[in-house]
């Protein structure tokens, strides 16, 4: 009998109180008894089978709060359940869920026999004449199988010690009569089957997205090449990367030209902009660019100033709310290595919330890029929301209270809007999103390990949105 199967039997029954610790076992009433450290098949999220008798201790004492339950089980030096796998465990003992992840396929229990006349009674029939059908009782065993596993009992209950069969005995018998069980390895053996054209089709998906990363890195290598060199009001000329900058352009060194590179002209260009009315350009202005020197001398010097990048890093808002399933407690975990921990959970560890965090994006990325995230918009000021690419929303207007803008809808035709939520929840939380103008993710309650996925999906939603808008800011 599995110990784990059991005492989900007695959970569900409200029988927890008639399991007790006799020694160095637990006795599950009159019918089984087990080792107390034995290992159960229920794996920890950390890596580790969960005890029988840590087990039997958390269900008796599940009214206690986590950290009072973690205390006393310490002091009794034994194994703890973790956080994340208390509400999964206590589901599955409650009978909430048939199964989970955690349970991992295990050879037959060992070291555990029936203690009561019932039990025995029932063991006892499996001695049927196969040909005849005839039943033996418990004086007259017969010399089938049956008769081969009460042997082995009386041995048992003859061995020195009194408690256990030897295990690779027992095994061996109920392999005579049973199938093994398959677990999650054999399962995937298939015959006259070959994975050859899936590996091949990954195999390709990777190539083609390490070719997509190279063109998206020359794409902003070239964005992020000047032009022309910034200018300098003090020595423009300084470095020999300039001078044979202009001489390839130009032909000849700025100084044949009459060019002083001592002065600036880029702030009385600006008054005279002011000043003057606009008028329409030259005829010969418009049109292309001819590299001669006297086409260029010709030109104004505000004509080579370009927009000028934002200053900052690019800014993405999340709710100023604890209900809510991202904020500035997890973030930065979430965005930054794709592992979601609920907020609730890093509120308990960190304590008091930061109104702004700094994140290095590596996803897409050979070189991180900074990100700052934020939960107050009322703090921005005007040359800020120029920073920001990204909002996550709860579905309720009164989050944009407050801002700069006519109303959400404007508010979302500027910035990125992204609607986090669980892949199990209602259809009806999103029926008010759906209407806007957001991108909606969804995250798994219990499979972590698809959290990467969902933040990647993100990160190339906020690309595609900077690149379609041509936002002048490093991304």
């Amino acid at each position: 009998m599995d110990p784990l199967s059991l005492l989900r039997d007695y959970t569900v029954r409200n029988e927890v109180e008639s399991i007790q610790q006799v020694g160095n076992e637990i006795e599950f009433g009159e019918d089984y008894k087990f080792p107390c450290n034995m290992e159960t098949a229920y794996r920890s999220k950390q890596g580790s089978l969960y005890t029988l008798e840590a087990l039997v201790f958390f269900v008796k004492n599940t009214h206690l709060k986590h950290t009072l339950y973690m205390q006393q089980a310490r002091s009794l030096k034994l194994q703890i359940i973790t956080f994340t796998d208390r509400k999964p465990l206590l589901d599955y003992l409650e009978g909430k869920v048939s199964t989970t992840d955690a349970i991992e396929l295990l050879a037959p229990a060992v070291g555990a026999l029936p203690s009561s006349r019932d039990e025995r009674e029932r063991l006892a029939r499996l001695n049927q004449d196969d040909e005849t059908g005839e039943f033996h009782g418990l004086n007259d065993v017969g010399s089938g199988p049956a008769k081969r596993l009460w042997s082995t009992v009386d041995d048992w209950e003859a061995d020195l010690d009194g408690k256990y069969l030897d295990s690779s005995r027992l095994i061996d018998l109920i392999r005579e009569r049973e199938r093994p069980i398959r677990d999650r390895e054999t399962i995937l053996l298939c015959p006259n089957k070959s994975f050859q054209g899936i590996l091949a089709m990954l195999s390709k998906r990777d190539e083609e997205k390490k070719k997509t990363e190279e063109q998206q890195r020359k794409e902003q290598e070239k964005s992020s090449e000047p032009s022309m060199p910034p200018p300098n009001p003090s020595n423009r000329f300084a470095k020999v990367e300039e001078k044979r900058f202009w001489r390839d352009h130009l032909g000849t060194d700025a100084e044949e030209l009459g060019i002083d590179p001592t002065q600036s002209y880029i702030e009385d260009a600006a008054k005279q902009k002011e000043a003057a009315p606009s008028k329409p350009r030259p005829a010969d202005l418009r049109r292309p660019y001819n590299h001669t020197p006297q086409r260029f001398v010709s030109s104004s010097p505000s004509s080579s100033i370009s927009k000028a990048k934002p200053e900052g890093v690019p800014i993405i808002l999340v709710p100023n709310a604890l209900q809510t399933l991202l904020n500035t407690y997890n973030a930065k975990e979430f965005l930054e290595d794709g592992i979601y921990v609920a907020p609730d959970v890093k509120a308990k560890i960190n304590g008091k919330k930061p109104e702004v965090i700094h994140i290095q994006r590596k996803m897409g990325r050979p070189v991180p890029v900074k990100y700052e995230v934020r939960d107050k918009a009322t703090s921005l000021f005007s040359k800020d929301w120029e920073r920001v690419v990204a909002v996550f929303v709860l579905g309720k207007e009164w989050q944009f209270k407050d801002w700069p803008f006519k109303d959400h809808v404007d508010i979302l035709n500027k910035i990125l809007g992204v609607y986090l939520r669980f892949e199990d929840d209602s259809m009806e939380s999103v029926k008010v999103v759906k209407q806007w103008n957001v991108k909606i993710i969804s995250l798994s309650k219990h499979k972590r390990h698809q959290d990467r996925t969902a933040v990647l999906e993100f990160w190339d939603k906020v690309d595609a949105f900077i690149r379609a808008r041509k936002l002048n800011i490093v991304f």
